[in-house]
């Protein structure tokens, strides 16, 4: 045998496996950018229905009512400002009542 085609054959070998293994992370970083992105288009649905289902709310529908059509309560509530929540100077002192 001639060693440079034994040289030949062994870098062919091993150009063959890289492109496997090369092929094989670009199909995995293909599906890993399909699920981000997925995620994002999910995350963006699932605020959309949080706002149309306060709407409905809003619109004198009860949780009770939109369950009996089917809708359940979002998972993540809206964004916005928290309700009843005391401001620092709003709270009052116990100790200093009895002064």
């Amino acid at each position: 045998m001639d060693i440079n085609d034994i040289a030949a054959k062994a870098a062919a070998k091993i150009d063959a496996a890289r492109d496997v293994k090369v092929n094989a992370v670009k199909t995995a970083a293909a599906s890993g950018v399909g699920l981000a992105e997925a995620a994002q288009l999910l995350a963006a649905a699932e605020q959309k229905y949080a706002k149309d289902y306060q709407a409905a709310l809003r619109a004198d529908w009860t949780d009770s009512d939109l369950r009996s059509f089917g809708l359940d309560a979002p998972a993540k509530k809206t964004g916005g400002r928290p309700r009843n929540r005391k401001t620092a100077g709003q709270e009052t002192s116990v100790t200093g009542a009895s002064a």
